[in-house]
Formats: C-alpha cells, structure tokens, sequence
C-alpha cells in the first residue's frame, strides 16, 4: 500500500513534494544521466532510473518549462513520457520513454524543459504501541532536458569556452555579466572572479541561448580589472573549469 492515491493528481503529489522533500536527506532512485539532451531527428529519448533503496516505491514522472508554481497538468507540452506512472522494486531498474510530439519549437536555438521523477514511499504498517500518525516523505528529482534542433551552428562543447564577460555596478553591487552568443544552453555550477590577488565567489546562473545573465560578485564593491574562472557543465554531466578576462 502506498501513502498518495494517483487518482489525486500531480496537483496534490507535487505540493506534498514541496513541503516534504526538505525533510529527506537523499532519494532512493538514481536517474542515469544529470541532464537529457534530445536531438531533433531522434525518435525518442529513453531516461533509465534505479531504486538504490530498500523498499518498492510508485514513481510519477512528468515534465514542466521551468514553471514550477503551474499545476503539471495544465502546461501543454510538446513531449509525452511512456509510462507516466511506474513501480520499482528495490534493486531493480526502469526505463522510461519521452517522445516528442513535433510540435513546433524554435528552430535557431536549445529550448530548455525538465524533467521529474517524484518517488512515492510505500506506507509503513505500524507496530503494536506504536502511532499511526507516521510521516510518509516523498521525494522529487529534476534535471534539464535540452530539445536541440538539428543543424545548430557549432556545438555545446565549443559554447561554454566562449562566453564573454563583462563588468557592471549599481550602488555598491558589482557585477559581472556573461553574454552567450551561441544557440546552446551553456550551464554554470560555479565561478570566481579573481582581482589584485584575491579571489571572489559569483552568485551563478546558467546562460540561455543568445542572452546574457547579470551575475554579483560576492564581497567586491567597485570596477577593477580581472578574470573569471567559471565551471561548466557539459552534455555527459561533467564539468570543465575555464578563465576568461573581463572586459
């Protein structure tokens, strides 16, 4: 027996996710990848998870566009994921299919979505003596999924290297802003600005196709000449460290 009915919806499992998840230190099923890069021309895209626990748990498994207060099921999609629904038994592995549905997307550019894997404990059956009133948590995961059009202009690998930096201020913030002139999402988990020997710590953000994201620098009040060194992300989870000179 597990603790939610599916019948209640994605509005009742993704506010019981929000208010219980802070509660867990960690979630049983292991998705293969941080992060799904679908090509245009593939056909599908096959997400495959592991329940790394001890008990079975039910999975509901749905994508958003970044939206996260918006109920899941009045976002129209252009992807469907087969099943939505699935149990796993501790140990054991299952896979999932996203399709998608050709609805039109930008052509010139990555469009971003992501995907959830939110586990479902099985109810726990109290013992004599003790209370019913057991917590039940629930725990979601949510990775980037990039839809790539076929026959973008270079590639991801190259994008990350090429972000430019430059230097803004308002009042006593510093910050430092990173221009993406690329048609791929180039993701940053960290990044420093380094300056007269000292080394700041940046409020990251990762950089949407075409744009720039304005990010403060941690400590450093005034303009002064410098260099970044941020950490990116690329397609297979693994990061790269680069150092670029700001502007």
């Amino acid at each position: 027996m597990f603790n939610f009915t599916v019948k209640t919806g994605l509005t009742t499992l993704s506010a019981a996710v929000l208010s219980m998840s802070a509660f867990q230190a960690s979630a049983d099923v292991v998705i293969s990848g941080t992060r799904i890069i679908y090509q245009q021309s593939m056909k599908d895209v096959i997400v495959n998870m592991t329940n790394r626990g001890k008990n079975p748990l039910l999975l509901q498994i749905w994508m958003d566009d970044g939206r996260e207060s918006v109920n899941p099921q009045e976002l129209k999609l252009p992807f469907v994921i087969t099943p939505p629904i699935t149990r796993i038994d501790p140990g054991k592995g299952q896979s999932v299919r996203v399709t998608y549905l050709k609805t039109p997307l930008p052509q010139d550019r990555e469009s971003i979505f992501w995907f959830n894997v939110l586990e479902i404990p099985k109810k726990s059956q109290a013992k004599d003596g003790e209370s019913q009133n057991q917590l039940q948590l629930a725990f979601r995961t949510r990775i980037k999924l990039f839809f790539r059009p076929d026959g973008l202009k270079g590639n991801p690998a190259e994008a990350m290297k090429q972000v430019e930096w430059s230097q803004t201020q308002t009042g006593n913030t510093l910050s430092v802003v990173g221009k993406n002139n690329s048609p791929y999402n180039v993701s940053i988990s960290s990044a420093t600005f380094k300056s007269g020997g000292r080394e700041y710590e940046i409020a990251t953000k990762s950089i949407k196709p075409f744009s720039d994201e304005t990010m403060a620098v941690k400590g450093l009040t005034q303009a002064t000449t410098g260099e970044v060194t941020y950490v990116a992300i690329n397609d297979y989870g693994g990061t790269e460290k680069i150092t670029s000179k700001v502007k």
